[in-house]
């Protein structure tokens, strides 16, 4: 029985729109995720863990080599302002260079705040004595950071007052603050050194911080 031509034509017709459809729709299954894409990837969500505070591993033990190391180098910083400091007061003394001394005992003020924030933030769960050090050095910072208040408020006495003995109350107030705060640090080098020895670091006095 003869098919009709209508009917074949009709068949062909349907069966090449059936191959063109396959073709268009091969290799398209690929979704973000497969194409190697995470979570937030491009929209400023890190797909790693979060950064470690000082002195921590992620995914392992805290290192209490490197927590004693941040507590090391804040005590190197430290030093160097208190070093500022001295040198400031003393221009001040002589009256010499008196706005650049001001100047310099607020960047010292400066200077001590962020010590005094490094300290209270650091993880310090790795050393036995990590919470007594941290007790005392933030005190001793916060004593330190009341004298550098008070003797920028004598610089400033002392310039106002063209040399003329200004600002004593502010230069006694500082002294005592700054007794106060070489107090602690001779507490704090006490717990400190035998830690630094432990670690491999260098020991301290109270007028090295």
């Amino acid at each position: 029985m003869a098919v009709p031509l209508t009917v074949i034509v009709v068949v062909l017709v349907i069966a090449s729109t059936v191959i063109a459809v396959v073709r268009m729709t091969a290799g398209t299954g690929a979704t973000p995720a497969a194409a190697g894409m995470t979570a937030g990837a491009g929209w400023g969500v890190p797909s790693g863990p979060p950064p470690s505070r000082p002195g921590t591993a992620s995914g392992s033990q805290a290192d209490p080599r490197a927590q004693a190391a941040a507590v090391d180098a804040v005590l190197d910083a430290s030093g160097a302002s208190r070093a500022k400091l001295n040198d400031a007061i003393a221009l001040v003394g002589d009256c010499t260079l008196i706005e650049k001394a001001t100047a310099d005992l607020r960047s010292v003020g400066a200077e001590r705040q962020s010590q005094h924030d490094s300290v209270a933030a650091f993880d310090l769960s790795a050393l036995p004595e990590g919470e007594q050090l941290r007790t005392l050095l933030t005190e001793a910072l916060s004593h330190s950071l009341a004298a550098d208040r008070s003797f920028v408020l004598w610089g400033q006495a002392v310039q106002d007052s063209g040399c003329d003995g200004g600002g004593r109350g502010d230069y006694q107030d500082a002294q005592r603050q700054s007794k106060l705060a070489g107090d602690t640090k001779a507490r704090f080098v006490a717990v400190w050194n035998p830690v630094a020895t432990r670690h491999g670091l260098r020991e301290r006095s109270s007028t090295d911080i």
